[in-house]
């Protein structure tokens, strides 16, 4: 078994808010159902090999469709727990034959209406921009190696994609709401007058 570590940056679209991308990064169910590797999940409870740290995670069985070579694929299941961060996520995947993934998801970078903050070099972050640095370690077969790095690859290009797609839906929704409560104001009756006030009685004084 060989461990292999690296990171990517994937920069994220101009329009994709920070509040997205962190309602995103701490749902479990989104995160594992906007990958399209994942056929189903299903919650568990933490299974035996879990770590006191990772014990009080948020556990799941994911089972995966794989093309190990054209015209032939399979399925496999694993467990993998979530663990929130501030800045994002923490997941750990226990697959089978020993493969054995930690990921961490942070979102850096800044909006248009943030301050520019110093970012780190050597990385290829954008100087400006929200972006998700992605720090991998995989330990398995050298032979896999290869193999799993390009499908985690594949599977962050997707996933920004669908984060994109939901960004110009809500975006979409949201409008449509302030249409209609613009509309609905406008075509509310228009108040009455108000009524003159009423004049004093005339008194008649008394012969």
């Amino acid at each position: 078994m060989g461990t292999t570590t690296f990171t990517t940056i994937t920069p994220i679209p101009a329009g994709v808010t920070r509040d997205t991308v962190m309602e995103t990064l701490h749902s479990p169910t989104e995160m594992i159902d906007l990958n399209p590797a994942h056929t189903s999940r299903n919650k568990i409870n933490p299974p035996p090999e879990a770590t006191p740290e990772e014990y009080h995670c948020t556990w799941y069985e994911i089972t995966d469709k794989i093309s190990y070579f054209p015209g032939y694929s399979g399925k496999v299941s694993f467990k993998a727990c979530f663990h929130d961060l501030p800045l994002g996520l923490q997941t750990h995947c226990y697959a089978p034959m020993g493969l054995d993934i930690k990921e961490k998801w942070t979102l850096g970078g800044n909006e248009p209406h943030e301050p520019v903050q110093p970012v780190e070099i050597g990385i290829g972050a954008p100087i400006a921009g929200l972006y998700i640095r992605e720090d991998v370690e995989i330990k398995c077969n050298f032979l896999m190696t290869r193999f799993i790095r390009k499908t985690l690859k594949d599977c962050l290009a997707t996933l920004m994609a669908r984060l994109v797609v939901k960004t110009q839906l809500q975006e979409a929704a949201d409008k449509n709401r302030r249409l209609t409560y613009t509309t609905a104001g406008c075509s509310a009756p228009n108040s009455p007058p108000n009524s003159p006030p009423n004049s004093p009685p005339l008194s008649v004084p008394l012969m």
